[in-house]
Order: C-alpha cells, then structure tokens, then sequence
C-alpha cells in the first residue's frame, strides 16, 4: 500500500519511503476492474502508474501533490493525459448523468448517487484505508451552481494540421500544400484588428487550438449533413438539396418542402458509395458557431465579401465568431472574411463586477432605456474605449446626462429662448457672418476642426475618440463661449449687428453640430435640427464637411490659452475670499506670451478685471496682484450686486425675459443707475425703506 502523511493503523508496517518518479511503471489493480463495461473498456490493458504532465494536471500545493487515480472518460485533464499516455477510455455515464449498463450495482444510479455506494462497497471489501472530506476547487454550473460531471462522447471534428483538398478554381498548388491551420493563420493576417493585439490573442488561438469540434448532441440546431456508413464505416458529406436529391433512395418525399432541419431532414436515406448499403444521417447537430461561420456565404450577397467591417466582444470571439468566420473562409474561398475588426471588452456593474441576475446587479435594457434614456445610454457605450471593461449602472448614466446632454439642451434653450424675445430669424443659414466677434471666429475654427478630428477618427473606427472630440466641443462651446456671450443677446443687449452675429453663429454650430451627433445620440440631435431648420429629419441630411479656411489653429491654441489665464484668475478670487461680482482694478499674469488685445477682453469680461499686465514667460499661465479693498471697485461690486437681486427676484415673480419693471430699494451707486434700468431692465428705480420690485 502507497500513504502519504497517513498514520498506519495496526498490522501495517512502513517498507520504504521513495519519491514519485519511482513509481512510474508500476502496475496496479483497480477495484471495479470486474465490471463487464470496464473490462470491454480495457480489452486487456494492465493499470500502470504514469508521470503527471505539469502543462495538463498542476502538481503543487493548491491543485493536489503525490500519487492519485485518473480516468479519462471522467476528466478533463485526465482525458488529455490519457490521450498523451495512450490510455483507455471506459464510457460511464449517459447524458442524465446516470451509470450506463455494464457497471453492477451502480447501472442506473446518478453520480452523486453512486459515490456514497462506492464508498460503502470499498470499506465492505476491506479496500478503504481512510476516508475524509476535504475542501478543493470543482466546476459549476455558472448559472445556477449545480455541480458538474464530465461525460465523454464521440463528436465530429475539423482536423486542422492536415492538408485539404482544394477545390477552389485556379489555385495554386503551393496554397494546397499548407495546413487548414496555416491557411487560416495566413487569413487572419490579412485582416486589419482593432485594437492591433487582437491579431496576436487570434494568432495564439489559431496556432495552439486543437481540432475544431463541429458537433453537438442536441434535438435543435443546424444538421450536420453528414451521412455515415454503419456497415462499413465510410461517412459521405452531402453539399446541398439537389444533390441530396439525387443521391436519396428513401425518404425525400417526407423532406421535400420542408427546412432542412430535424426531423425531416433525418427521413432522407442515401446509399453508400462503397459497400452500397442505405445510410442514415448522423444524429448530431452542428455548433451554433459553425452555422454563424457560414453567414457571409449563406446570407451576404457574393459582391459584399469580404465584409467591409464587423464588430463583436473581445474576450470570448477569438475562439468563436472571429474564427468561424475565418475557417469558414479559408475553406471555401481561401481569403479573409472581413477587411476591418473592431473587438471591445465587456460591460460590468458600477463596481466594475460581473453583472447577474442572480446578484440582483444586471441591468435589462428595456428597464435602462426607460429610466436612463438611449441617447444618454450610446453615449456612454460610444466615448468608452473600447479596450476597457465599460461599468455600467443608474448613477453612471446621470453623471453622463449631467456633464454632456443637460449641458448641450442648455446650449440649445438658450439659443432658442432668447432668440423667440429678440424674434430673432435665420434669413439665409449660407450667408457670411457680417463683422464676428472674435468668440465667433474662434467658436467657428473648433467647430471645423471638430469636424475634421471626428470625420478622421470615425474612417479609423475610433468612435470613442470622434465622441470625446465632440465632447470637448460642447463643454468649449458651453463654458466659454455661450458664457462670454450671454450679454450680447437679449433685450439688454446694446449692438443689433453684434446680437445678430451671435444668433448666426450659433444657429450654424447647433444645427452642423446635430449633423456630428446624429449617428451618436439621434434623438436629441434631431429634436434639435428638425426644430431649428424645419425639415424632415437630421438622419436626412448628409455629414459635414470642414472649411479650412476657417480653422485658425493660432487662434485656437490663444484662446485656451485665455481661458486657463482666467482659471487662475478665479483661483485668485477663491483663495482670498474675493466675490467675481466685485470688480478688481489691475492684476498681472505670466506665461508662455502676452494675449492679443481682443482675446485678453475676453478674459477680463470673465473674471471682472479691469486691467490685466503681463510680466513675462512661465510654463504656466499665472495671475498674481492684490485683490484687497484697495484694488477693488467697490461701487461697481454693488451695482452688480444689486443687478443680481433684481433678476433673482424677477425669475421669482415670473415676469417674462422682455418685461419691464418698477424698482423700489434703500439704495444704490448712482453713477451705475443707467447700467442698472439696462441690465436688469428697469423702468423706475425709486428709494424706499424695503426693496420691492412691480412688473410693468
């Protein structure tokens, strides 16, 4: 008897200690050898202890050490050692998972079943030396944690280290004399991946993968047209219903009309082309992934093949889609079955874990679209990368609606809002913008720069970086641009030309602007352009195209260039407790160049600065200066202030965007009185003990 860290109960005694490679070639007897089944099974083979293989069956400290049983009909790894050793396989159980007959008093018993009778039968035979529990890894059922067994059946493969016989017209004879594997290994090659790994994870599958298991045993799915002799053993694969026709000697008639599916299909005989006896189809059906191989020459039209582009989950399609598709090519056409890949991870839970119903995590997508919303769903599929694990859920999706699609209807609310008061119209949406501003010739150079990055990343298959260009294109046009130009439209607003200029363009930005979401987020964008412009639908119109002559990418990079400068501006503020409503008189800044006049205007409206210096070169742009009540215009700050109150209380009383009003309040700086009536479009602004206002 062979133990290893046992106690020796009485009558035993130790003889030697070895290591385990002295074993190897041991012959043994096993204790259900008697089994009629087991001794078919053998044919005289003698059980002989085998070394183990550390690429089939780990040997360490986790997965088991020293000396153990295998049977490989009942293993996966013992299946692969059995094959290496030339092992018997002994079949034991059918597909209930229940002893077949020839194995005694287990015939008929469930495995669970069985192992409490095998224990018992070997501890009544005096066969045990000691039985104990203890904990190891075992498959399950991932759904619903059912224990597994592993059953092994005879199946149908694809070889693929064997040369095929061509019969594809002018081949050449040197492509004859590849394997199946290195012709499907010269296809994928072909292919453009995206991301570029993926060649190398499909490579590592195809040049190490086994021979491709084609069948399965089921009642359902596509039917292995496969006839096989029972007499003599030959097996014929017949190519299509004519020649189905051809060679039936029974059953067509049953067939005939119906899908060349079970059970018709199964009626039609064939006789066998060497011993000439009748022949029925074999009951396996095919692998769902070899009919999903076949799509572009079963469904495509012959002129789309190759496909242009196909898209599908990384992690599981190198061995599934992708390459059906491509043995599936080989074999027929020898040539790639698509042109362009694009392969993405996997959508996860909020906390990045896999989603279940059985953890109460998954999320269906009727439910996501009702509460979250498809436009804001695709958008946070579309500026994923593809290469990261999206996480998925309710608090994500409101983050995202927050930060870009209430962003952009604010955009739009404000455009249409102010342009319903000022009853502002669009008179020709082709027609040069008189005198822009230089917001406006900025706002229009990233509109067009915009839709050049994203027309080039989308020809490159980079969605998720053509939607984050589109991305900083909103939050640009949101937080500079409509916010500089808020006081250039309205009824307080001094210039009709200037006014007209900002109407202009943004009614260009948001309808081209449409154009460049409708693929990404097609509900908004057409609620947008079919309002704005009248017609039928956005999904109507054709993309846009840039104008180079508008890009003036100096401008671009000077503007950025402001707004950071104003970014330290606020810091400034914030660190000294300075509100931006009160104005500061001088402040200098540094960085990589003095701002141009008009764009340092810009910056100064932003953060109320009435004079900005430079004072030289910094790798940042810096502000610095004192922001105390002597640098600050403290009249003006009032004003403002009471500007604000005025229009917080007009918003309380509902008064309309061009209605007049009637202001009764303690007091005021009477050199901003004007400013005053016209920001906060006042009609009379008397004293009095409370501050009051009236709609007019």
């Amino acid at each position: 008897m062979l133990v290893n860290k046992l106690r020796l109960t009485e009558g035993w005694e130790k003889v030697e200690e070895v290591r385990g490679e002295k074993l190897v070639g041991l012959e043994y007897g096993a204790p259900y050898d008697h089994f009629s089944a087991v001794q078919k099974a053998l044919g005289g083979y003698v059980h002989r202890v085998v070394a183990a293989d550390p690429k089939i069956l780990a040997v360490n400290p986790a997965e088991g050490t020293g000396i153990v049983h295998i049977a490989p009909g009942a293993g996966a790894e013992d299946f692969k050692l059995g094959k290496k050793e030339k092992l018997p396989v002994v079949e034991q159980i059918d597909e209930m998972g229940t002893f077949i007959d020839g194995f005694g008093f287990l015939t008929g018993l469930s495995v669970r079943e069985a192992s409490k009778k095998i224990l018992e039968d070997l501890q009544n035979r005096g066969l045990a030396h000691n039985i104990s529990e203890y904990s190891h890894r075992y498959p399950t059922c991932w759904r619903c944690k059912t224990e597994l067994v592993w059953r092994v059946v005879d199946e149908w493969y694809i070889a693929m280290d064997r040369i095929p016989k061509s019969k594809i017209k002018n081949q050449k004879s040197k492509i004859e004399e590849k394997t199946y594997r290195q012709q499907m290994v010269e296809a994928a090659g072909k292919i453009h991946w995206l991301p570029q790994w993926g060649l190398d994870r499909e490579l590592d599958w195809l040049k190490n993968m086994h021979d491709w298991l084609i069948s399965k045993k089921r009642y359902w799915g596509l039917a292995l047209p496969i006839w096989e002799c029972q007499k003599c053993g030959s097996f014929e694969v017949i190519g299509g219903s004519e020649e189905l026709q051809k060679r039936s000697v029974e059953g067509w008639e049953k067939f005939n009309g119906n899908s060349p599916h079970r059970p018709w299909v199964d009626q039609v005989k064939i006789k066998c082309t060497k011993c000439s006896s009748v022949v029925s189809r074999i009951s396996d059906v095919g692998n769902p992934w070899l009919d999903a191989g076949i799509v572009p020459f079963s469904t495509m039209p012959t002129d789309w093949f190759p496909a242009d582009f196909i898209t599908e989950s990384f992690p599981g399609q190198f061995k599934n889609w992708f390459y059906s598709l491509i043995a599936m090519s080989t074999a027929l056409k020898n040539a790639n079955p698509f042109k362009t890949v694009l392969g993405f991870a996997l959508v996860r839970d909020e906390k990045g874990e896999e989603m279940h119903k059985s953890k109460g995590n998954a999320v269906e997508f009727n439910e996501g679209a009702d509460k979250i919303g498809v436009d804001v769903m695709r958008w946070m599929y579309v500026t994923q990368d593809p290469e990261q694990n999206l996480n998925f859920g309710y608090h994500v999706a409101d983050e995202t609606r927050r930060s870009f699609h209430l962003m952009l209807w604010n955009i739009y609310n404000f455009f249409v809002t102010y342009a319903i008061v000022d009853k502002w119209k669009i008179r020709n949406s082709k027609s040069e913008i008189r005198n822009p501003k230089i917001l406006d010739r900025w706002i229009l150079s990233r509109l067009n720069q915009t839709i050049k990055i994203a027309t080039s990343e989308l020809e490159n298959h980079n969605a998720h970086l053509a939607s984050r260009e589109i991305e900083r294109f909103v939050s640009d046009l949101s937080l500079w641009y409509v916010r500089r130009s808020r006081d250039r439209v309205g009824p307080a607003a001094e210039s009709p030309e200037d006014k007209n200029a900002c109407y202009q363009t943004l009614y260009l930005v948001l309808t081209t602007l449409a154009k460049l979401l409708a693929p990404f987020t097609p509900f908004i964008a057409d609620e947008i352009h079919t309002n704005l412009t009248g017609e039928e639908s956005v999904h109507l119109s054709n993309w846009p195209t840039h104008n180079s002559v508008l890009i003036d990418i100096s401008l671009e990079k000077e503007m950025e260039s402001a707004m950071k400068l104003a970014s330290s501006v606020h810091a400034l503020r914030k660190e000294n407790r300075v509100k931006v409503r009160i104005p500061l008189k001088k402040l200098s800044y540094t960085g990589s160049q003095d701002l141009e006049e008009e764009i340092k205007k810009t910056v100064l409206d932003e953060v109320n600065v009435y004079e900005l210096v430079y004072k030289g070169k910094s790798e940042q742009y810096v502000a610095s200066g004192d922001t105390s009540e002597k640098n600050q215009d403290l009249a003006a700050g009032q004003a403002r202030e009471i500007i604000r109150k005025i229009q917080e209380e007009r918003k309380n009383l509902g008064t309309k965007l061009d209605q007049k009003v009637d202001v009764i309040i303690p007091e005021w700086p009477t050199q901003f009185e004007s400013e005053i009536k016209r920001k906060a479009l006042v009609r009379t602004l008397s004293k009095g003990a409370a501050f009051k206002i009236t709609a007019v």
